[in-house]
């Protein structure tokens, strides 16, 4: 029994360009002619797949980027401030000293010699963080400086004190006693004589048994006497700054040789000076 060959069919496609009045055939077997809408469909697939996965990419590629901003955010926002305490107590450490290092400059002004100043004392509350405690301290450190201005701390002379505050034995005839109401301080005539703090002064002339003396109100209720000087180099009314040159040590009024009287008083009444020449 013989099989009959199929015979394959074709058809013809026109090509017609309206500008050009030449037309183009081809012949193509018209079984591709039927799958033609298969075909198209599976390129439109293919384009709609492409399509989505470009899609797919630019939306990784962005989360990728809100990631990386987020991941820097929490860096700086979150991760800082979340360090450990010795991290963040080493940074006010910083600033604690950069306040020290001023402190320093006003006590050296006022002839005070530093003492060794540490942060910590006998914290017996556990629940206050290191972080709590040295932010304490900075806000303490704050004021100090603040008052450091304008106290009358360190000696108006660096020299050393032949007498003290409080009761004496007369010292001109040596007979009885009598209340001396600072200290004083060697020196010879002619040396520089400081205020102790800011402040503004009040009096600058001849004053009883102080002889030639400089009156300086500070703040807070506080003032300072120097007494005894050979010069005057300040006027009343002048402010004056701590370290500042106000005359000169001399033996002037009620004196037994060359020294400075100093004190210090206090809403009016006279105060030990000693209490404030060393911290």
């Amino acid at each position: 029994m013989s099989k009959t060959k199929r015979k394959k069919q074709y058809s013809t496609l026109v090509i017609v360009n309206k500008n050009n009045p030449n037309t183009k055939s081809y012949t193509v077997p018209t079984k591709h002619i039927s799958r033609l809408k298969y075909y198209l469909t599976g390129i439109t697939v293919l384009f709609i797949a492409v399509i989505a996965t470009l899609v797919i990419f630019i939306k990784k590629y962005n989360q990728n980027i809100v990631a990386e901003q987020e991941l820097e955010r929490f860096k700086t926002e979150v991760a800082g401030p979340l360090a450990t305490d010795t991290v963040v107590a080493n940074a006010y450490i910083k600033r604690i000293d950069s306040k020290l290092n001023i402190i320093k400059k006003y006590l050296k002004q006022r002839g005070v010699k530093p003492v060794r100043l540490h942060a910590g004392g006998n914290n017996k509350n556990q629940n206050i963080s290191a972080i709590n405690t040295y932010r304490y301290y900075n806000i303490y450190l704050k004021s100090l400086i603040k008052n450091l201005k304008y106290m009358p701390l360190g000696y108006p002379h660096a020299n050393h004190k032949n007498s003290k505050f409080g009761y004496r034995s007369n010292p001109f005839h040596g007979r009885g006693s009598e209340f001396h109401s600072g200290i004083d301080i060697e020196g010879d005539t002619g040396d520089n004589v400081q205020s102790t703090g800011n402040g503004k002064v009040f009096f600058a002339g001849w004053f009883q048994g102080y002889g030639n003396c400089v009156r300086i109100k500070h703040e807070h209720g506080y003032e300072t006497l120097y007494g005894h000087l050979s010069r005057i180099n300040v006027k009343s009314g002048q402010k004056i700054s701590a370290g500042e040159e106000i005359g000169k040590l001399g033996s002037t009024g009620r004196s037994t040789g060359p020294h400075l009287h100093y004190e210090v008083r206090y809403l009016g009444q006279p105060i030990n000076p000693e209490r404030f020449l060393e911290l």
